[in-house]
């Protein structure tokens, strides 16, 4: 029987420095160089054209629009807690054939340690659907907010490089999109804890049921 070790993912913060302020409102001064997002704006023949600002507030725009969605979709993914409630109850099952393992006769020790065995199996394929969708959250719903909340940092970019305004604010979804990507590392960094510690301990489950039928059978 094989047990998942730990899981891994990669850290999915966003640092954005200075985006609050930017989304609060953009200033006037001319920067030295274009952004490095939205090429639609890089495209445009000048800087300070008509067409370039109506560009970056259409981009602003529609990635706010794209924040929000992909925001809302990452706090309500509940995929990492129903594998926490599927490795729940599979370990209680484990630990209570093992505890009437303890007090069974002599003759069912040997049944009751096989029963053990194949709850111990069912922790594993738990801890495993929890490993993969932990990894498909970081990739999938984690990576397109942090996407979205860079490319909303370049349009503010783009903008105070036109020395104009936003015509919408960007401060509440910023926030949101930062605080949900916060929620999800909290939540992968849990489940992580919780499949190491239940795989360990389930380990020790059969191991011990093991040897009990050994020491107590007929």
């Amino acid at each position: 029987m094989r047990y998942i070790t730990r899981l891994r993912f990669a850290g999915g913060t966003v640092a954005l420095a200075g985006l609050t302020t930017l989304a609060a409102g953009c200033g006037g001064g001319a920067a030295a160089s274009p952004p490095a997002g939205n090429p639609a704006f890089q495209q445009q023949a000048s800087p300070n054209s008509t067409a370039a600002a109506q560009t970056a507030q259409q981009n602003l725009v529609a990635d706010l629009a794209t924040l929000t969605k992909d925001a809302k979709r990452l706090t309500t993914e509940n995929t990492i807690s129903t594998d926490e409630s599927n490795l729940s109850a599979d370990y209680t099952t484990e630990q209570q054939d093992w505890q009437s393992e303890r007090s069974d006769s002599c003759s069912n020790v040997a049944a009751d340690a096989n029963l053990v065995v194949l709850d111990g199996q069912a922790v594993s394929r738990d801890i495993t659907a929890l490993q993969s969708d932990v990894t498909g959250l970081q990739s999938q719903d984690v990576a397109a907010v942090t996407n979205d909340l860079s490319d909303v940092q370049n349009d503010l970019s783009a903008l105070q490089i036109l020395g104009i305004s936003p015509q919408v604010t960007a401060t509440a979804e910023v926030a949101a999109g930062n605080a949900a990507v916060k929620s999800a590392n909290n939540t992968m960094t849990a489940a992580d804890s919780k499949g190491y510690s239940t795989s360990t301990q389930a380990q020790r489950l059969v191991t011990s049921a093991q040897q009990w039928a050994k020491k107590h059978a007929c």
